[in-house]
């Protein structure tokens, strides 16, 4: 791993474990989630780094084009494996970087809902892991109410690592439009069921 990338991820690791009073749920899961498509319900801007910075290896994500035309922000997210994609179309060349990735035994993380301001699935995923044929492992993010709170150890940001969902147990679909659909949104089920155990 690149010593930068490396240190980004300490320091975040550590950040949250100090300031944000970070709670591990399901810690286990973590190893048996290389080359998987990691699934999180998506809160807050800061989502992707938190995520990403528990797992003490390369993790590939898929985000807006956009934030890659922000001066120092677009570097920072290419240094960290991000991968631009234009919303409201097919990125082709997008989705083929993602598979290489995964294909290469790497983690990739995708929010199912593709944006803070929506809370149904999109079909991205199911598309993506389909063609791909690779697992998904839900994740459900919970925030302290305040850093103060988390600070005084009075609240914690949470973590919870669902099961693996095996893209072979979904077999065979007529209809592959309705097949990414139905993965998408079984995802965005299993991710919010974990809710329960915060």
């Amino acid at each position: 791993m690149r010593f930068w990338y490396k240190n980004i991820i300490k320091s975040l690791q550590l950040y949250m474990r100090l300031f944000l009073n970070l709670k591990m749920i399901n810690p286990e899961q973590i190893e048996k989630s290389e080359g998987c498509i990691i699934a999180p319900n998506h809160i807050r801007a800061t989502d992707p780094p938190y995520i990403g910075a528990i797992f003490n290896s390369r993790v590939f994500s898929l985000a807006k084009k956009e934030l890659f035309d922000i001066p120092i922000l677009g570097k920072i997210i290419r240094y960290l494996d991000g991968i631009p994609i234009r919303r409201g179309t097919i990125d082709r060349s997008a989705l083929n970087r993602a598979k290489e990735a995964l294909n290469n035994g790497y983690r990739l993380l995708i929010f199912p809902e593709g944006t803070r301001k929506s809370s149904e699935a999109k079909p991205g995923i199911g598309k993506l892991a389909y063609e791909a044929n690779s697992d998904i492992v839900p994740i459900f993010i919970h925030y302290p109410k305040s850093k103060l709170a988390a600070i005084f150890r009075k609240d914690s940001l949470k973590i919870v690592l669902g099961e693996k969902i095996k893209i072979k147990d979904f077999g065979d679909f007529e209809n592959r439009k309705e097949a990414y659909r139905y993965i998408a949104k079984y995802t965005l089920e299993k991710i919010m069921e974990l809710e329960n155990e915060c």
